[in-house]
Order: C-alpha cells, then sequence, then structure tokens
C-alpha cells in the first residue's frame, strides 16, 4: 500500500509541475522578462510531461529500446526523420506568419524565440508549441528550428515505433518456430483486439503519411494543426497499436487450462 500511495503521489507531482510550468507560460508576455519566463515553464512542463509518461505509457515500451543494436537502429532513424520534417514545417510556419526573416549567409545554431502577445490562453498554447526553440541555417537559404514540443514528441513517437516494431519481430520470430499451428489463432487475437489498427497501417502508412502531409502547399493553416494535431495523433494509435499486440487469453482457454491442471494433480 505504502508503495502504490508514493507511486501515485510522484506522478501528481510531476502533474502539478507541469500546471506550474503552463502558469509561467501563460504570464510570460506581461512578466519582466519574457524570454527567461517562457522557457523556464515550457522547460518545467515539457520534462515534466516526459517524466511522467516515461513511468507510465512508456515504461514498458522502453524496455525494447534495451533489446540491441536494431532497437536503437530503429529509434534514431525514426527520430532523425521526425526532427527534419518538423523543423522544417516549425520554419515554413513561422515565415507564413512573420514572412522572410532574414538571409543565411553564414552556416549558424543558436537558441531562437519568437515573442507572441498578446497575454491570453491562445498566445499561452502558441508559447507552448513554439517557444523556445533550436534554430540553426547555412547558405544559400537553407533553414531549421526545433520546438521543444517537437523534440518531445519525437522522443515519444520513436520510442513508440521502436516498441511496435521489436514487438512484432518478436511475435514472427516466435511464430516461425512454432510453425503454422499457431498462426491463425495469433493473428486473428491480434487483429481482433487491435480496434480497427492494424500493423502495417501504423508503421507503414499513417506515419509517412503524416509527415508527408506537412511538405504539400496545402495552406498554413492546415500545417498549423498537422504540426500540432498529428503528432498526439500519431502517439496515441501506436500505443493503441502496441497494447494490441499483447491480446489477453480469452477466458474460456484459461478456465481448460485449469481444468487441464486439476486432471495432472
Amino acid at each position: 500500500m505504502k508503495g502504490t500511495s508514493f507511486f501515485s503521489s510522484s506522478l501528481l507531482r510531476y502533474f502539478f509541475l507541469m500546471l506550474a510550468g503552463f502558469f509561467i507560460i501563460y504570464i510570460s508576455p506581461s512578466s519582466p522578462d519574457y524570454l527567461l519566463y517562457s522557457t523556464v515553464g515550457n522547460l518545467i512542463f515539457w520534462s515534466s510531461l516526459l517524466i511522467l509518461l516515461i513511468k507510465t505509457v512508456l515504461r514498458k515500451p522502453l524496455h525494447y529500446l534495451k533489446k540491441g543494436r536494431t532497437a536503437l537502429i530503429i529509434f534514431f532513424s525514426y527520430l532523425s526523420i521526425h526532427y527534419f520534417v518538423y523543423s522544417i514545417a516549425l520554419e515554413r510556419l513561422l515565415t507564413g506568419f512573420y514572412g522572410i526573416l532574414f538571409t543565411v549567409q553564414n552556416p549558424f545554431i543558436t537558441f531562437s524565440f519568437t515573442p507572441l502577445y498578446p497575454a491570453g490562453l491562445y498566445t499561452a498554447i502558441m508559447n507552448l508549441v513554439f517557444n523556445p526553440s533550436i534554430a540553426g541555417g547555412f547558405p544559400p537559404n537553407y533553414y531549421f528550428e526545433l520546438s521543444l514540443y517537437a523534440m518531445v514528441m519525437g522522443l515519444i513517437i520513436a520510442t513508440l515505433v521502436t516498441a511496435n516494431i521489436m514487438r512484432v519481430l518478436e511475435i514472427s520470430s516466435r511464430l516461425t518456430r512454432a510453425k503454422v499451428i499457431l498462426l491463425a489463432p495469433l493473428l486473428g487475437v491480434i487483429g481482433g483486439g487491435s480496434c480497427c489498427i492494424s500493423i502495417p497501417i501504423i508503421l507503414a502508412t499513417v506515419i509517412p503519411t503524416a509527415n508527408s502531409l506537412l511538405f504539400l502547399p496545402i495552406g498554413d493553416t492546415a500545417l498549423f494543426l498537422a504540426y500540432i494535431l498529428l503528432p498526439p495523433i500519431t502517439a496515441i494509435g501506436l500505443k493503441l497499436n502496441y497494447d494490441a499486440l499483447f491480446p489477453k487469453v480469452p477466458k474460456e482457454f484459461r478456465i481448460k487450462d485449469e481444468m487441464i491442471t486439476k486432471r495432472k494433480n
């Protein structure tokens, strides 16, 4: 009981830290130092959220990152693609909002911040998504920018992508050893429990499609919505699919197993 109580209070601590971070972001436009308040608030919010997820929904998927070189290759490959795509998306959004701010004369990498006004809930959300960011560029006019939002979502999605793929490989190796006798029942359980989210759709369609949308000339509004909504939607879909890859044994089979055990005894 004590362990459970401590764990719950620990999770609540991170939740309240997230609220505190968001409050600091909320008041940052009217604070004495906009940059400092927004940066500190974002660091508190996103680090608390990431730790909270690591202690809860990402706890089991993270174990697959310890499965050797293959898992690390998958993780860093997707993470690189995610950061590349979303850095271009953020640059396009900020250019759409403010126009071309400058041209790149020499290679650089820097800490970037875009003041947003007036103070309010909408501005706080925008600060949460866009500020602060790491920006860089190189001639003639190539520019990239990554916000804390994109960085954290990249880590979350990359972890879930890796866990899904490693779990599929794990199941494939077991099916190979078990031959065809378990293939139909196992695939039936996985398919039936996946809530209509299949492995090929999640891993081969949803993620590439979500990312490729950011390159289409569909306007700043659609790009804005894609930048904000697609990462969490993708993460939720991947988590649901990951959970579906661990189907529960049907109750009738458990009863049969108990009867077999009793007969043996």
